[in-house]
């Protein structure tokens, strides 16, 4: 770990230089807004263009990315950022200002996944959780420290925006100088919106909360402070207990939520945070500045978490192959946030003056509190055991969602070696001579014949059986191992073909053999578990059917118990396990008391649709009746 991390040295001071600026950004645009007497309303336009670029840049890094590649556009998007600091110094212009805004949005985002990427690419499975924990402290510290930059001068004077420009300019120097190599750009597909919003209304509704409550306050509270008469490093104070109560409670909040029901902490916490905004205006007007101080780091704490409690709660219901693609509609869902609230936010301060800011909040809060309440009474919680682990992230107002180590998935195959990729990329360009190239391969590399069989079966438009027959001429001792290769890779291997597994099989082999190739191949699981069983009882062998099926669910009840929660009620064994019965009482009826029993306790849900199956096939009534009293898993 700490070779890793020396590694990463040069991404870290990078990533701390530029949110060092990012951070003295973040609190001169609305404090030299305020001085010049912009009105609230257009200050949180602006303020919420940052979001815009956000989005943008969540959208469309990731193209550049592929075009230009990491360094280049991490170089180019720190310079955007520069320009934009210094151009605002140029020309107060709202319009000028509010484009400036989007630019650095960009900029920020384009900043980050480039990171993200470096930063993945180097971590491990055990060393992603820490990587992302020490990156978001160095995010952290650097916005924090920003927000004390703005007392060197005052807001109206060059040197706040040459210092801004200055520091986005040498956070390029480490990455440049250091010997970094571009990673490979994750493109998987977005989930849509409407999918995720369906799946999970609580997660998706939290992280837009995240956007929409975090990114008013860390926009307008240095305007809303100004108003009320603080000054200086006062200032810099609540912004920065904003962003450090934002880190320091992710650690108790999110070990309730991994002991609790996510819903019920996400509700709790809700409303302590909308107690404690409610109660700022009151702190202010009665100057008890440390008690402010306590009440933003608290409110503005519990608004960071929610994105992070939001991804988890998401997650929950998610199959695991889906959480990638995920996490690009929760990024429009935070930036969506992002750009309403302080919108909002300005014409609230507008038109009802600036301790409707805080009522707002507060107002909003509790209508979240309503609906999540009304979640956790629609729809069954989650066990807690099996509720995936809070990760901490979100702290600083930009996700790390490359680095969230529970997206760490890919259904991929391995990579093919060279002779078996040139089988495969001859069967798909040439189909008919792919056998003869095959065949040379097999007999040049004996040892690779399985792996090549494999690459050629799972080409569209291959005759599998022919493939089968003619490598297994090759290489007879391999027959059953070539059989497994070819029919795993197979969409739709042929009927004829797993049958003639089992027929050259040995009797004693068929039933771990039969399993295995389930396992291989779950979408035929039915067909492979039939062709076995007319093997068996064509050898006048069927008490070997109840060791078919046992071999068959003791590899489904493993599996089935290692499953995330959502991946488990996804997943068809139990539809499988139910055909398997049926088809075993249609044609062993006399075995269908022993395989039945065996099926409901590998996989007790399935009780039900078992005694219904056996009912179609008048299987015998005791056989029924024991079933029935067997006791089922809720």
């Amino acid at each position: 770990m700490t070779a890793t991390l020396i590694s990463l040295i040069a991404l870290f001071l990078s990533g701390f230089v530029i949110f060092l600026g990012h951070g003295l950004n973040n609190i001169l645009v609305p404090s030299r807004l305020a001085s010049e007497g912009i009105s609230a309303d257009n200050i949180g336009l602006i303020m919420a263009m940052f979001s815009v670029g956000l989005l943008i840049g969540g959208l469309y890094v990731r193209q550049l990315i592929v075009r230009v590649g990491h360094i280049r556009l991490f170089t180019a998007s720190a310079a955007i950022g520069a320009i934009s600091i210094l151009a605002c110094y140029l020309w107060l212009n709202e319009w000028m200002w509010a484009a400036m805004r989007a630019c650095i949005g960009f900029s920020i985002a384009a900043i980050t996944i480039v990171t993200d990427g470096w930063l993945s690419e180097r971590a491990t499975s055990e060393t992603r959780s820490r990587i992302l924990s020490i990156n978001q402290i160095v995010l952290l510290s650097a916005m924090f420290l920003g927000s004390f930059l703005i007392n060197l001068a005052p807001v109206n004077d060059a040197i706040l925006y040459i210092i801004g420009g200055l520091v986005f300019c040498a956070g390029v120097v480490p990455i440049a100088l250091s010997k970094v190599s571009a990673p490979l750009v994750d493109d998987s597909p977005r989930m849509p919106m409407l999918e995720l919003l369906k799946v999970s209304p609580a997660g998706a509704s939290s992280v837009f909360m995240c956007g929409l409550l975090l990114g008013s306050i860390l926009s307008m509270l240095a305007v809303y402070a100004q108003n009320q008469g603080i000054t200086g490093v006062d200032v810099s104070l609540l912004v920065g207990a904003a962003i450090l109560g934002g880190f320091v409670l992710q650690f108790p909040i999110g070990y309730l939520a991994d002991h609790y029901n996510r819903r019920t902490v996400i509700l709790c916490v809700t409303l302590i945070s909308m107690v404690a905004t409610a109660l700022i205006p009151f702190s202010v007007g009665l100057d008890w500045f440390v008690i402010t101080l306590v009440l933003v780091g608290l409110s503005s704490g519990i608004m960071a978490t929610l994105y992070p409690l939001g991804i988890s709660e998401s997650f929950d219901r998610l199959q695991q192959s889906q959480m990638s693609g995920a996490m690009g509609s929760m990024m429009i869902m935070y930036a969506a946030g992002g750009i309403t609230g302080p919108s909002i936010a300005g014409f609230i301060m507008k038109h009802f003056g600036d301790n409707a800011f805080f009522t707002m909040l507060a107002v909003i809060h509790g209508l979240f509190a309503v609906f999540i309440f009304y979640r956790t009474r629609v729809r069954e919680a989650i066990p807690v055991d099996q509720q995936e682990t809070y990760v901490a992230q979100g702290a600083s107002g930009i996700m790390s969602a490359e680095l969230d180590p529970r997206t760490e998935y890919t259904d991929t195959a391995p990579a093919l070696s060279p002779a078996a990729q040139t089988a495969a990329d001859m069967a798909t360009h040439h189909p008919e001579q792919a056998m003869d190239m095959v065949m040379l391969i097999a007999k040049a590399n004996p040892e690779q014949v399985n792996e090549v069989a494999g690459a050629v079966a799972a080409v569209d438009g291959i005759d599998v059986t022919e493939l089968y027959n003619r490598l297994n001429e090759l290489t007879p001792a391999q027959d059953t191992e070539l059989a497994q290769s070819i029919i795993a890779a197979s969409t739709e291997a042929p009927a004829e073909l797993v049958s003639a597994v089992f027929e050259e099989a040995e009797s004693e082999d068929i039933p771990e053999l039969a399993a295995s190739m389930a396992e291989a191949a779950p979408e035929q699981t039915l067909d492979i578990i039939e062709a076995a069983t007319e093997a068996v009882l064509e050898d006048d062998n069927p008490e070997a059917i109840m060791e078919i099926a046992e071999a068959y669910l003791s590899n489904v009840s493993d599996n089935l118990e290692d499953m995330r929660y959502a991946d488990r009620l996804a997943d068809e064994s139990e539809q499988n396990v139910t055909d398997m019965v049926s088809m075993i009482a249609e044609k062993a009826p006399e075995q269908a008391m022993d395989v039945a029993a065996a099926a409901v306790e590998a996989v007790p849900e399935s009780a039900s649709d078992v005694v219904e199956a056996l009912h179609e096939h008048d299987a015998i009534d005791d056989l029924v009746s024991d079933l029935k009293d067997k006791p089922t898993q809720p």
